[in-house]
């Protein structure tokens, strides 16, 4: 990999910047070997550059730059001009100590760390790369944040599935056939293998893979070689109901409408079941059960995924289309399994089901409604635009997970900060009003290596495993920012971090402010003892880092809050009474009153300095604010603000991005979180 050089800040700055290209899943390659592990981020191999007019290169015993000569590091030569070496450290924390003494050492004129190259995965199964559906439909993208939870469970109502294929063994939930009346719903012509396969064929190293291999398939057979009677597939779809499923698939269609089945589906949908079916292989033909309002109807497309298949309906109500040509999929014959290529929209219907899948994993909780919507607004026109039997487009299973992360961050955001954005409250913002820039970033303890965030004003969320429930308080969390710019290392991983400088932003105020601490100004204040219970906070603190008193600030009242153990620092009594404190709030698909921040600490972690005064440009005029950093997030309060923003959450999430990437973003992002808001469970989302 070859990159420009840079100087030493703006070059650590430029690989922090480097994109991860990973598709999905642990690192492994193409033939299920997994990838040796030497991940970048545990920084203990880096890569130094030296002048060699200032620093010579001794040669015995070995090759040695003098100016490095007193690291505890191995050093090795990476080019034969001996400019550039390469060190290994024993310890991450040894290599960070000596790279941020390097940084000013004469004779040394760029550092950077190993960055770790990862083969560009896709599951190992040898069929993949003719699986030219998967990267048409945008699965392995999707991938990168799901490949679908076990809990989650895909009925296939079909002519049975074989359990004896090696891509669907151990896939397989109890099911039932409706045929024969017995619970071995074993298929006799293939179709539904087929169909299954395409949902959640296994990512195991054989054969092919679904397109969300993490869930799993409840079988249903209502079917034969002659087809399928409607009152057996109505009664499925009652068994299905019952089993808890999450998505239906019905890859089966006729001209004629059926009433109990439209009736059965009714009642799926009205549990929130998402029922996916083809639209038909007819053109000039209307296909039922796909023209139900409430069923999800897809249509198909080329194996390019650029046009219509010739074959597909054209008269159906169609909610988008997916490939269906050529469709490699699981075979079976009754008697040996096996991999093979079809054609038809009953094949097009699995792919959407299985992105359905991939939503429902990561945002359980959606209506039906909201699931559609999302599949159709992320789907991709086709040319041209609005043409019968398109639908909305081609189906993008990586959009419509995007979607899904989204939806996550928005839940979080709207349930502190919708009551202002919509004027239910009269207080300053937790997140802030909107996020200005949504992505990935590297972080070691995800399938890809890459987590999604979204940054706001005041912090940044971020989503490490979207297989976690909404319901859970830390599925989605806000980073530890106040702390890594104070101690200027950038967390890459649960314990992985990069070293790089305090960042010399202001705390608070104005960002030309010129008087108050940066955060960097705070590095050399963590460890100072607490003050007594119930004190009066008059300590100050100006840029240098100089710790004063002033009894004047004794007139605002403010006092040392409750010692809190995990960190030995005290909260000044104004952040205690705004952390404890209850306003209006949105949960539940209602404004309500509730406590504000529960637990107290969740959104600003414990507190790693004591509360100081300082004298702060706010506005262009010099004001008294107090400053107190938390691990999260950090607090002022201004005496002289209106009641509702004396206590403000300060802007962290800016001051963060600034210090990673050098400057904010030029252009908001394409999809902010807070305008999705409200989404719930009830029929909003």
């Amino acid at each position: 990999m070859l990159m420009r050089w840079t100087p030493i800040r703006s070059r650590l700055l430029a690989w922090l910047l480097i994109p991860v290209l990973l598709l999905g899943g642990s690192p492994r390659s193409l033939d299920g070997a997994q990838a040796h592990e030497t991940t970048l981020a545990e920084a203990v191999e880096w890569a130094v550059a030296v002048e060699r007019a200032t620093c010579s290169i001794a040669r015995q015993p070995h090759p040695e730059p003098l100016c490095l000569a007193d690291l505890p590091a191995r050093l090795e030569p990476i080019d034969p001009d001996g400019q550039w070496w390469r060190l290994r450290f024993d310890q991450p924390a040894t290599a960070a100590d000596w790279i941020v003494r390097l940084m000013g050492r004469p004779g040394v004129t760029g550092l950077e760390p190993a960055v770790r190259l990862f083969y560009q995965w896709t599951p190992a199964d040898p069929l993949v790369a003719q699986q030219e559906w998967l990267t048409v439909a945008g699965f392995p993208t999707a991938w990168d944040d799901t490949i679908g939870r076990a809990e989650v469970s895909v009925a296939v109502i079909d002519s049975g599935v074989a359990a004896r294929h090696p891509d669907l063994a151990g896939k397989l939930l109890p099911g039932y056939d409706y045929l024969r009346r017995d619970p071995d719903p074993d298929d006799e012509v293939g179709h539904g293998t087929a169909v299954a396969g395409v949902i959640a064929a296994a990512a195991d190293g054989r054969g092919m893979v679904g397109g969300a291999p993490g869930v799993k398939i409840v079988p249903l057979k209502v079917g034969d070689q002659i087809g399928a009677s409607s009152l057996l597939i109505a009664e499925a779809v009652y068994g299905a109901i019952e089993r808890g499923v999450q998505v239906i698939n019905l890859s089966l269609g006729a001209d004629t409408p059926s009433g109990a089945l439209e009736r059965a589906i009714e009642q799926a949908y009205a549990r929130g079941i998402v029922v996916v079916a083809a639209a038909g292989n007819t053109p000039d033909s209307v296909t039922f059960p796909a023209s139900y309002p409430e069923v999800v109807a897809v249509g198909g497309a080329t194996a390019d995924g650029k046009r219509l298949a010739s074959f597909t309906s054209r008269l159906t109500r169609v909610d988008l289309v997916a490939p269906a040509e050529n469709v490699l999929t699981t075979s079976w014959d009754g008697q040996e399994p096996g991999w093979d290529r079809r054609t038809g929209t009953s094949f097009a219907a699995p792919m959407v089901s299985a992105a359905a899948a991939l939503v429902r994993s990561i945002a359980p909780d959606s209506s039906v409604e909201w699931v559609r919507q999302t599949l159709r607004e992320t789907a991709s026109p086709l040319d041209p635009p609005g043409q019968p039997g398109a639908g909305s487009g081609l189906l993008s299973a990586r959009g419509a997970v995007e979607r899904a992360v989204l939806r996550r961050f928005a839940q979080t955001w709207q349930r502190a900060d919708l009551p202002v954005a919509a004027g239910q409250a009269t207080r300053s913002w937790v997140w802030g009003p909107s996020a200005f820039a949504v992505g990935r970033e590297p972080y070691a303890e995800t399938r890809a290596g890459t987590r999604a965030v979204a940054y706001f004003d005041k912090a940044r969320l971020e989503l490490t495993d979207p297989d976690r429930s909404p319901e859970d308080p830390w599925a989605v969390t806000s980073g530890l920012l106040a702390r890594e710019l104070i101690s200027g290392m950038e967390q890459v991983g649960d314990r992985r971090f990069v070293p790089r400088s305090p960042a010399s932003i202001p705390v608070a105020g104005d960002p030309d402010d010129r008087l108050g601490p940066t955060y960097a100004t705070l590095a050399a204040v963590l460890a100072l003892p607490p003050l007594e219970e119930g004190e009066l906070i008059t300590q100050t603190i100006d840029r240098s880092g100089r710790v004063g008193n002033e009894q004047r600030l004794a007139g605002y009242g403010v006092r040392a809050g409750p010692l809190v153990p995990e960190t030995g620092h005290r909260v000044a009594s104004v952040f205690w009474e705004f952390l404890q404190g209850r306003d209006v709030v949105y949960t539940g698909g209602r404004f309500e009153t509730a406590d504000l921040f529960w637990p107290p600490f969740a959104i600003t972690g414990f507190p790693i300095t004591e509360a100081y005064w300082a004298r702060v440009t706010v506005g262009g005029v010099v004001r008294d604010v107090l400053v107190q950093c938390f691990e999260r997030r950090c607090l002022t309060y201004t005496p002289e603000n209106l009641p509702g923003w004396r206590v403000e959450l300060g802007n962290v999430g800016q001051h963060y991005y600034r210090w990673r990437y050098g400057a904010l973003p030029d252009q908001p992002p394409a999809s902010d979180p807070a305008a999705m808001a409200p989404v719930d469970g009830s029929g909003r989302g």
